[in-house]
């Protein structure tokens, strides 16, 4: 199983941190560099099974976990619903470039955020902002 972690080692579990889940390598380093602008520790995952990896492995929960919808594998939606069952404070954003109709989605997922790529900077700019203000006031 293979991941990319771009952490500082410095940083490691003090910083407020955002999961970017995404089988595309081109997306995850366009969503990093951008997400790394906003002064959050960003780590990608290539799939859901690495995802939850990564999270295991975590003292802390993420800010945020962008997740792409459609991966091999254990898919974006299912991934989402275990991310639920076990985060307690952590926002959900699904992204995709196939499925934006949400009316098509499990009646379960509806309400998780969505992103439709391809989306632009100020849309992850505003999603750590909320996410940010969201946990400033738990």
């Amino acid at each position: 199983m293979t991941f990319d972690q771009n952490i500082s080692s410095a940083g490691a579990d003090t910083l407020p941190w955002v999961l970017v889940v995404d089988d595309e390598e081109s997306i995850r380093q366009i969503m990093v560099g951008f997400l790394r602008e906003t002064g959050v520790e960003v780590v990608d995952a290539v799939d859901a099974a690495s995802a939850l990896v990564i999270l295991g492995k975590r003292l802390t929960e993420p800010l945020i976990v962008f997740v792409d919808v459609v991966m091999p594998g254990m898919d974006g939606l299912t991934l989402s619903r275990k991310l639920r069952a076990t985060l307690k404070t952590a926002r959900i954003v699904l992204m995709s470039g196939q499925t934006s109709r949400k009316s098509w989605w499990p009646a379960d997922l509806r309400e998780i955020p969505f992103l439709d790529k391809p989306f632009r900077h100020s849309e992850l700019v505003e999603m750590v902002r909320l996410a940010r203000a969201e946990n400033d006031g738990a």
